[in-house]
């Protein structure tokens, strides 16, 4: 290997500056630095440099790599907020003990008999706003993945509760947004003042009320939401999870699937909006299965709209870890500590797998061959992949085949721009729409 092999790829040289540019414009930014730089790439981020891939072999080479080659990236700046018990930053044994534990909550028939918790919780909070004015859709997306969360997730039933935990949840996030994540020299305490201890404060309270449901919890008697089987799973050697390391589970959960969820299904709304005759084939495709949760999920074409918004959109750019041992991609060889990223973005708009890549055309996803594992990846891949990955893309498909149904939404705004959240990217604005009946 030449002298070559061993200089990362080229790319930006300001940290700054390229940090500046993501939070300006995220999607143009990535899309900008593919088309100067190839299918690889090194951005200088403030955690350190991070290699990027976006040809599908380097993709699929990170991914079948051994989950012992990486750690998560950037992890340090993310415990203060997940805690370190949180599998999204564990990793080796730790992480591998955690995924058992968590995975079976979330396949089969327990995931599918939340169906209709997401149906009735999407008509209520679209309901509840007024014909005729203006709204972001994406904020009653958020209002109903707080519910489903709430509901299925931490099993809290009570309307007092219930409304304690969204009040608390949804102030703990908006407290931390894009400047905390992004700048981690702002996460410092001054005396008790300032948006850190602010934060703080308030992800105290939310791990409170946690607790509180935990302690209500009978490991003899689970119950159906997913809290209550983190009560009472076992690993292998029978021992349970311990308290703390439930409660930081569970807000990892709030961060991975609340915001996502929602951004997603904004996503959604603006491209159908856009593209009546598609509305109105998938609302024709839906009619007859009526309000079977189960049956809904399974219509193709509503099917392949959501695959394509998770294409076209995907909620994390890019997939970062940090590499724990020397590792070889795209004949470079990269050293230990460095970061290395899949680009999700890339490798959904390459031209030689998705023709007309920058549309929204969902029928791609109807006929032909489908995309391997390395060119479709909205949910990540390798031992990391999204463990939530099947309950979000269920709850995904109830909640829009229930807006399409039952309400008539119009756009109000031009297409929206993309804007950086605390963990991802999402339509500048919320995608304001109207009510009409």
């Amino acid at each position: 290997m030449d002298e070559r092999t061993h200089r990362l790829p080229d790319g930006p040289k300001s940290k700054v500056l390229a940090t500046l540019r993501y939070l300006r414009d995220p999607v143009g930014s990535i899309v900008d630095l593919g088309r100067r730089h190839g299918d690889l790439f090194t951005i200088p981020s403030l955690a350190g440099p991070i290699v990027v891939a976006a040809a599908p072999e380097a993709i699929r080479a990170i991914f079948a790599a051994e989950p012992d080659t990486f750690a998560p990236f950037a992890a340090d700046g993310m415990a203060p907020v997940l805690g370190r018990g949180s599998i999204l930053i564990q990793h080796g044994a730790a992480h591998r003990r955690a995924r058992k534990l968590m995975q079976p909550p979330f396949h089969g028939a327990r995931m599918r008999a939340y169906g209709a918790t997401m149906r009735d919780s999407s008509h209520a909070h679209l309901a509840a706003r007024p014909l005729g004015r203006p709204f972001p859709v994406e904020d009653v997306f958020r209002d109903i993945s707080l519910d489903v969360i709430i509901r299925t997730i931490f099993g809290v039933a009570t309307g007092e509760r219930i409304a304690a935990c969204r009040r608390g949840v949804r102030e703990s996030i908006a407290a931390f947004g894009p400047l905390l994540a992004t700048f981690t020299s702002l996460q410092r305490e001054f005396a008790g003042w300032g948006p850190w201890a602010r934060f703080r404060r308030l992800l105290s309270g939310v791990h409170d009320l946690l607790r509180q449901e935990i302690a209500a919890r009978d490991p003899a008697r689970p119950g159906d939401d997913i809290l209550s089987l983190l009560v009472s799973a076992r690993d292998e050697s029978g021992a349970a999870m311990d308290e703390q390391e439930i409660v930081e589970q569970l807000f990892t959960m709030v961060i991975a699937g609340h915001e996502t969820t929602a951004t997603a299904l904004a996503w959604a709304i603006d491209e159908l909006l856009r593209q009546p005759e598609l509305l109105g084939q998938l609302r024709e495709e839906l009619r007859p299965i009526g309000v079977d949760p189960d049956r809904l999920a399974q219509s193709p074409l509503l099917d392949a709209v959501c695959a394509e918004t998770l294409r076209l959109h995907p909620l994390i750019p890019l997939v970062t870890r940090k590499l724990l041992r020397p590792f070889e991609v795209g004949g470079h060889a990269l050293p230990e500590g460095v970061g290395l990223g899949a680009c999700l973005l890339l490798a959904h708009l390459r031209e030689e797998r998705y023709s007309q890549a920058t549309a929204f055309r969902p029928q791609r996803f109807l006929a032909g061959k489908q995309p391997s594992p390395h060119e479709y990846l909205p949910f990540g891949g390798g031992a990391r992949r999204c463990l939530g990955a099947a309950f979000a893309l269920h709850e995904m498909k109830i909640v829009l085949a229930t807006v399409i149904l039952e309400f008539e939404l119009e756009l109000t705004a031009a297409p929206a721009r993309t804007s950086v959240r605390a963990a991802t990217i999402g339509p500048r604005g919320g995608v304001p729409v109207v009510r009409r009946r």
